[in-house]
């Protein structure tokens, strides 16, 4: 009777599975306690050291590829080639494109009216309206009962807001200042705008949010005024950011003979109308940088990485006459447009070559 040769599986001992495991709780720890010193662009490489350390081990020993034969180790080494080809196809883009210039007005002024009563007067069709609202907008943060305690909370620096807690509240907890809030956000928190929902719908919101605790506040006329409302009035009209209609945007997204040309519309900034003025660098600050560089490009501020567990930060350089950046007109161009790795400045590469000169410009003008 003939023998057959088969090639079993290997078999990971229990000391070195343990002794990998223990490995590997350890690089966690280290993870979590140097995401809490700030290093500075150092926390970036730290982590991703630990990471590609971590992922190695288990590819190595969990996943069998260091006892495997020489035609797996080498498909695995393929995959990398493969990535790399795609780094390279990608670089190619990001390092040789063209200038991409914008031209002509697609971008137009709006505004909306209150299609309510009064909708900063709580009634309770607000309330429910504002508690699907919140469902949908607000659960993963600030939890089911509106406590802080959602799925994200734990990856956010500071944590989200307890709506049953009375202090604390960095704009107060009137109506009009929850409004307020969520209209413009609370930078460089992780509380971002929610401008983009209808004024009716905001204010919903805000209700919804304060019945979560007994206690509410009354505004006064001055609070009223703060954020350009006239209590006596039947509803308010509230300006809209510049946008572009859906039709018109499919449309010139359809349009087959300069369908480039149309793209560079749509994908470059929405106030076109402010591209050739004097504040076109100024604008461009406020939208773009301000939320991390601060007033007047002082830097400073700690960026958090939302997203990874625990949270690290990162603070901002200054753009003044002694940043690297602020060279010359062409360093400042290539740091814009590329970002600047290992230091979360991302890059910006939609802005035109006017756009990146206004902003230019008025950061020197605000550092002389």
């Amino acid at each position: 009777m003939g023998s057959t040769s088969q090639k079993h599986h290997h078999i990971l001992p229990t000391k070195t599975a343990l002794t990998i495991g223990a490995l590997l709780l350890v690089l966690t720890a280290i993870t979590v306690w140097i995401a809490h010193i700030d290093l500075g662009p150092f926390n970036f490489v730290i982590a991703t050291a630990v990471a590609t350390l971590k992922a190695s081990l288990v590819a190595l020993y969990f996943m069998n590829l260091k006892y495997e034969s020489s035609e797996n180790r080498m498909i695995f080494i393929t995959s990398f080639l493969f990535l790399a080809i795609f780094i390279v196809l990608t670089a190619t883009d990001l390092f040789f494109r063209q200038e991409v210039s914008v031209h002509g007005t697609f971008i137009a002024e709006g505004s909306s009216q209150s299609k309510l009563k009064k909708p900063w007067v709580s009634t309770p069709e607000l309330v429910a309206h504002g508690k699907e609202i919140y469902a949908i907008q607000c659960v993963a943060c600030h939890g089911l009962e509106g406590k802080g305690n959602g799925p994200a909370a734990a990856a956010l620096n500071p944590a989200p807001r307890n709506f049953e807690a009375v202090d604390g509240w960095k704009n107060g907890r009137k109506p009009t200042m929850v409004f307020k809030t969520l209209k413009e956000g609370l930078p460089p928190s992780s509380m971002a705008s929610y401008a983009t929902l209808p004024a009716d719908d905001r204010w919903a919101l805000t209700h919804y949010v304060l019945s979560l605790h007994p206690q509410v506040e009354v505004d006064s006329p001055a609070d009223f005024a703060r954020v350009g409302i006239d209590p006596n009035q039947e509803s308010v009209q509230e300006k809209e950011d510049p946008k572009i209609s859906i039709e018109l945007a499919m449309s010139q997204l359809a349009h087959a003979e300069s369908g480039m040309e149309r793209g560079a519309h749509l994908y470059h900034s929405r106030f076109e109308q402010v591209q050739e003025g004097p504040f076109i660098g100024k604008y461009l600050y406020q939208k773009h940088c301000l939320e991390c560089h601060g007033d007047h490009g002082k830097g400073g501020i700690k960026v958090s990485v939302l997203g990874v567990y625990p949270v690290a930060f990162v603070a901002t350089h200054p753009l003044n006459q002694q940043s690297p950046s602020m060279n010359s007109q062409e360093v400042f161009n290539q740091a814009v447009i590329r970002g600047i790795p290992g230091n979360l400045m991302p890059g910006y590469g939609n802005l035109s070559s006017s756009e990146l000169k206004g902003l230019y410009q008025y950061l020197k003008a605000e550092n002389e």
